[in-house]
């Protein structure tokens, strides 16, 4: 959907075509606010759209703040780091688990480099300090504005977006009971597809057969 389509969508499903009631500012704000909501529910394999791969990245001893990428990675969204001047794939960890780097066997090193994210900054172990990283990362979504332009996320995730805005004006209006039902139908529509996606997901090498 569009924007546009959206809008009048809301339109109709408040009772108020004619938006004496809700305004524009107020569907759009909405409406923004429910893309960021349905982003944060998803599971990122939903969230195609969204990715964005930014290569030969220079980093300054060993980080690199989000700030300085092409765009502000969202939540957990830094899906993979490769170590671009050296050719070598980075594994991920979680920041907690940095005191275990301290152990020889499982330091970072130019062949097995490590990264992880903290205070939004990529941190690395083995690459040199200065050296180059690809980042492939989930970006924030473009705004939804009153235009013809389609919403950025799947069109699966179009629906969720508009009932979730419909229950945040339909609370504003003190109308619990239909922003109750409103945020039950996009609710019900994220958790199937998160429920969806163990057994429609790729199988990896090696991933077979473990349990």
């Amino acid at each position: 959907m569009t924007g546009n389509d959206m809008l009048a969508t809301l339109g109709l499903r408040l009772e108020d075509p004619q938006e004496s009631s809700f305004t524009q500012t107020a569907k759009l704000d909405a409406l923004n606010i429910a893309q960021k909501s349905v982003v944060n529910l998803v599971h990122n394999a939903y969230l195609s759209e969204l990715q964005v791969i930014d290569l030969a990245e220079t980093m300054t001893n060993n980080a690199k703040p989000f700030s300085e990428l092409t765009s502000l990675p969202i939540r957990n969204g830094i899906v993979a780091v490769k170590d671009a001047t050296g050719g070598k794939w980075c594994t991920m960890i979680d920041p907690g688990d940095q005191k275990k780097l301290e152990n020889t066997y499982l330091s970072g090193s130019a062949t097995n480099p490590i990264a992880y994210v903290f205070s939004e900054t990529i941190y690395t172990e083995g690459p040199g300090a200065a050296h180059n990283l690809d980042v492939w990362y989930l970006k924030a979504p473009t705004a939804i504005a009153a235009t013809g332009t389609e919403c950025e996320l799947n069109v699966s995730l179009h629906e969720a977006v508009v009932d979730l805005a419909e229950s945040q004006l339909w609370k504003m209006d003190a109308k619990v009971d239909r922003a109750g039902a409103a945020f039950g139908n996009a609710k019900a529509q994220i958790d199937a597809l998160n429920a969806r996606y163990p057994s429609e997901a790729p199988g990896g090498i090696g991933t077979k057969g473990r349990g």
